[in-house]
Order: structure tokens, then sequence, then C-alpha cells
């Protein structure tokens, strides 16, 4: 677990109480400053500065049962948590079985959510189209249409997609890869001894996953998929390999490409991703791919295929059943960030609809399905005009500030 301090000093914020009773238009910052009761003075500052700053509030402040950390951003998102529940809770009212405009859509969406009870009667029901596909995967064409799909489905790949601006040339955004495949949240985990307790674990839950889809021989190929990742951590850079900026920058045609991992069906790869016309892409970790490459041609079909049903389950269990719920949250939560009570379901459906912190690790959650219809909505009733006026006037008085060489130079923008 952790604790997050702002700056050298903890900071105290008491809004919680005052949130449900402030005007939207007036917003109330709560008290700030250095907060002088928060240090421990018995700890000498020349050996502990952190401890001496800060050691009376991490003695006095728990950490909710539901959270991995505590501080000042989780006041902000309970606050933020308790507009989007309201928020939403009000859309539901809106909600039809054919929604039209946004705000039945997101009423329908958080309706679904919280009706539990046809949740618990579906089960595994939902994923088994995926699945279907997954055991019609007989070739490696089709294999590489599966991990085409990552960027917007459930399923898992050995290599990531991502578009951001172009490093050499941001007057453009590029197509990046990079190494995947990993369910664990760092290569470490799989390779250093400190993390066995976290291996067996993880071996355990993809059992239990594979168990509850009615996968043959789960136990079997729970292990199977352990060592499969473990092949593959092997494989991967490492977090300090991934931040050179040179090394991680390797454009090439999708021929070149082609050659540095042959056992992918590239052609199938991009179209099952919808990324069509595309005649370059940049690969991040470049001597990865090759291995990455080799490791996906020796590996069994029926093993790929038994990680790609482990891995629908896990990137969909926060959506279904209690027992997929309960088992996510035994392996993401608990054992990995500590978090020992599961949410209660309506912060569930909030994240999973907006969005909610990024200390989950999980993208499906971090971003929300629909994070910037909620964002509108949020934003009409919480961001009045005035606010508004005020930021564009903000960023006016920084552009006007910038100096004439640079706007000379194209450097402001």
């Amino acid at each position: 677990m952790r604790r997050f301090v702002i700056a050298a000093f903890a900071l105290t914020v008491s809004c919680a109480a005052q949130t449900a009773t402030r005007s939207p238009a007036r917003p109330w910052y709560g008290s700030w400053g250095v907060d002088l009761a928060g240090r421990d003075t018995t700890a000498p500052p020349g050996d502990d500065f952190f401890r001496y700053a800060n050691g009376s509030w991490l003695v006095r402040t728990p950490i909710p049962p539901d959270r991995a950390f505590v501080g000042v951003f989780a006041v902000a998102i309970d606050s933020v948590e308790a507009r989007l529940h309201a928020v939403l809770t009000e859309a539901a009212t809106t909600s039809t079985l054919n929604p039209a405009t946004l705000t039945q859509k997101l009423g329908a969406y958080y309706q679904s959510f919280m009706d539990s009870a046809t949740v618990q009667r579906l089960g595994a029901t939902p994923l088994e189209d995926a699945l279907e596909d997954v055991r019609a995967a007989q070739t490696p064409a089709a294999v590489s249409a599966l991990m085409g799909r990552n960027p917007r489905d459930f399923n898992g790949t050995l290599f990531s997609i991502s578009i951001d601006v172009d490093l050499k040339d941001p007057s453009r955004y590029a197509l990046y890869l990079g190494q995947g495949g990993l369910g664990l949240p760092d290569r470490d985990y799989y390779l250093m001894a400190d993390f066995a307790a976290q291996r067996a674990a993880y071996q355990q839950y993809v059992e239990a996953l594979l168990g509850l889809l009615a996968w043959p021989d789960a136990s079997a190929r729970a292990r199977d998929v352990l060592a499969f990742e473990t092949a593959i951590a092997e494989a991967s850079w490492t977090k300090v390999q991934q931040r050179d900026p040179v090394a991680t920058y390797n454009a090439m045609p999708l021929a070149e490409l082609q050659r540095l991992a042959p056992a992918v069906d590239w052609t199938a790869f991009f179209k099952s991703a919808g990324i069509v016309d595309r005649e370059q892409v940049i690969v991040l970790e470049k001597t990865a791919f090759p291995k990455l490459s080799a490791i996906l041609a020796r590996t069994p079909l029926p093993v790929l295929q038994a990680w790609q049903a482990f891995t629908i389950a896990d990137n969909a269990a926060a959506f279904l059943s209690d027992p997929f719920v309960n088992a996510r949250h035994q392996m993401r939560a608990r054992t990995l960030s500590g978090v020992q009570v599961l949410p209660p379901r309506w912060k569930r459906a909030v994240r999973a609809i907006g969005g909610g912190d990024f200390v989950s690790g999980d993208r499906f959650q971090r971003f929300g399905s629909v994070g910037f219809g909620v964002g509108e909505l949020y934003t009409d009733r919480y961001f009045p005009a005035a606010a508004k006026s005020k930021i564009f006037e903000l960023v006016g008085n920084a552009e006007s500030s910038v100096p004439q060489a640079y706007r000379d130079a194209g450097l402001d923008e």
C-alpha cells in the first residue's frame, strides 16, 4: 500500500464534508499549505527528512480498505466519483430500450451495470462469441487477427498498438508498436525471486478463470500460460531500456516489420485492429520483436488459445458475475495492490463507464468505456461558462507572453 504526499509536507484537506453543500459555480478548495502538525519532530531531518516532514501524518492517517493509497488525490477522486454517481443515476431515469441521446446511452449503460441480478444469471455467457473465435483460430493468420483485436476488445497480444506524436516529426501522429503479452505488472514479477508469491497467486488466478470458462485442462493450461508469459518476460526489455528515446525509435515499412517478426501475419493483425493503408510503423523494443516472434512460433496452439481465453476473461472480469469479479479483485487489487475490500457496485459502475484512477493498472477502468461522453455531461453541470471563460483568458495570457522570436520560429505551437 502507498500513501501519496504532495511536495515535502503532508497537506490537510477537509473538503469532503463540505462537498455536498457547495455550489457548483463556487468551488471550495479547502485548507491548503504546509501542515506543520503532520511532522514528526523526533526524527532528525538530516537523517530522514521524509519522516520528519510527514511522520505524524503517516501514523494518524489510515488507508481505506477499498483503496491502495490515501492523500489529497483520494479526496479529489471521492468528490468526482460522487458527482459522477449523481450524473449517471439521473441519466438512468432517461434510459430506454433504444437510447438515442448521449444522456440516454450513458443512463442505459449505468442501469445495465447496476442490474446485478441479470449479470449474475448470465455468468460467462457474454464471452461466448469471443471464446468461440478463439477456439476457431487454427492458423497463424487467425491467431494474429485475435491479437489485432487488443486495442478495441479484451483479447491479449504480444505486440501492443498505440498512436502518439511522431517524436521526429511532431507535426503528425505515428503508429507505434511495442512489446506486450504480460499479465503481471512487469517482467520482474516473472523473473525475480522476490515475487514468487505473486507468481503462485497468478497461476491460481489463471486456473480459476479458465475453470469459470469451463476451459479444458484448466490446471495444466494455467501452468502453460505462466510458462508462456515467463518466456515473454525474458524476451522483453527492462524499464531502463524502454526509457531510451533513441533506441525506442525504429521507423520501418511493413515489409521490414514482417521480416523482423515473421511469425505474425501483420496484414491480418492490422486489418483486425481496423488499421488500413499503413505504410510505416515505429517499433519501440526492436530487439525484442524477433524473440517474441520466435516464442509465438514455437508455442503450441492449445496454449495460445488458453492464454487468449484467460486474457479475455481477465480483462472482462470486472463486468461479469461475482465469481469473476471476486477472483479478479483477489488477484489484481488485493494481491498486487493491497486493496482489501471490493468497492461498492456503484463505484465500479462509475469507473467502468467514465474511468477511474491510474493506480489500478487496468486500462479498461482507467479510461472508462465512454469517458469522453461522461466528461461532456460532467462539464455541462460542474464547469460553468464563467469558469470556461477564465480558462480561455488564462491560456490567452500565456500565449501573449511568448516572445516574438519564438512565434516567428513556430515554437509557440
